[in-house]
């Protein structure tokens, strides 16, 4: 029997519109008894939302979010500034409707711990969108460590790179306030690296130091309703009051050392991140720069003359692969709009089967606290374990 889910998605920015993406196209791995029903996308900015709408094959467009969360919909997908998440995530958790949050679920550990009670509590399936774990790369990198390819993993390393932010005359959005996005390359990006980085090597159980620095310190503000990184400006500026840059040092449960890097000015890098691993016995590297790849050394096979790393292209043998390729064959590439519809089909699934998501609210609490540490870390220069 087909079992047809209802879905709305509130944010019609950039996020929203790579959720859109993914309940677009997720149907390309769903079995024959789920069917996705394209209903409404929710958005204060109608035109944006009647544009998104248009452009991904929603009903209707919603100008009221309340509207929406307050319809039969079974299923919505929330993706706002950090600031609304607090404000927006406990509505759609109390009306019993799966949810699906783009990360982070709040801007700190005292907004995601209550948020990750709430998700306990409900009956709903509520996963939230660690979106690079499911690169067919990343995710075959963290098979590779569980099956214990490198042997015991001493040492890591992971970063984020973007240059969104590097032009110092881009528009002061939300995201360069403490108070309404909290950390800003620590939390905005970062989130994905520390998340990629625990996803491979185990759990952070201790940030040991960590170096946050705000390079471009005011920014002109946004026009009246601009939107968006590229978005039109004033010519009144304003602080810049989160960081930019945020170097960690971390330990891990299973003892690993590892370091993190996160620059969201970083000319030259529009959007990479990576995760390399060392281990007792081989290596291993990914980086999204070149996403269809990852690499493996394995020590000891063979002549040493011979012997070396490895590139590794993604096909069918890895994970998620066969579920978004538009061809099913190595070397044909994923890439990062893949990803988003391979967590859609993964949450789709788990709503239907009523099974708990890979990625939850637990996950994302998990996250946080690495950031929290990180805070403190950085504010006391001492270590802080989580």
């Amino acid at each position: 029997m087909t079992k047809t889910l209802k879905v709305g998605i509130i944010g019609a920015g950039m996020a929203g519109q790579a959720h859109a993406f993914g309940y677009r196209n997720a149907s390309m791995a769903l079995s024959s008894e789920i069917k996705v029903e394209l209903y409404a996308i929710a958005d204060p900015n109608l035109a944006l939302a009647q544009k998104v709408a248009d452009r991904y094959g929603f009903a209707n467009a919603i100008a009221d979010i309340d509207e929406l969360i307050n319809s039969d919909v079974d299923v919505i997908s929330v993706a706002l500034p950090n600031f609304l998440h607090a404000e927006v995530l406990p509505k759609v958790i109390a009306s019993g409707k799966h949810l699906f949050a783009e990360k982070p679920i709040g801007r700190n550990t005292k907004e995601s711990s209550e948020l990750l009670k709430l998700a306990n509590e409900s009956k709903a399936i509520t996963g939230v969108g660690f979106s690079f774990r499911r690169l067919p790369g990343l995710a075959a990198l963290a098979q590779a460590a569980r099956e214990g390819i490198f042997g015991d993993i001493h040492s890591a390393r992971a970063w984020y790179l973007a240059d969104y932010a590097a032009d110092p005359k881009g528009a002061l959005s939300w995201r360069y306030s403490l108070e309404q996005a909290g950390p800003g390359a620590l939390l905005d990006i970062g989130s994905h690296a520390i998340d990629a980085l625990q996803f491979v090597v185990g759990n952070v159980s201790e940030v040991t130091s960590a170096n946050l620095v705000t390079v471009i310190k005011e920014r002109p503000k946004a026009a009246a309703g601009a939107i968006g990184h590229g978005a039109s400006t004033s010519n009144e500026t304003g602080p810049v009051t989160n960081d930019d840059i945020a170097h960690l040092s971390t330990k891990h449960v299973n003892g690993a050392v590892s370091q993190v890097t996160m620059s969201r000015i970083a000319h030259g890098m529009p959007n990479t991140l990576g995760v390399e691993v060392f281990g007792t016995k081989g290596s291993g590297l990914f980086d999204s720069m070149t996403g269809g790849e990852f690499h493996i050394f394995e020590s000891g096979l063979g002549d040493a003359k011979f012997n070396g790393t490895k590139k590794i292209i993604t096909g069918p043998n890895h994970p998620y692969f066969n579920d978004v390729a538009a061809m099913p064959g190595a070397g044909v590439g994923t890439g990062y709009a893949e990803a988003f519809v391979a967590e859609i089909q993964e949450f789709l699934v788990a709503v239907n089967t009523n099974t708990p998501m890979s990625t939850g609210f637990h996950e994302a609490h998990q996250m946080m606290k690495v950031v929290g540490a990180s805070l403190d870390s950085s504010a006391n220069s001492k270590p802080v374990k989580l």
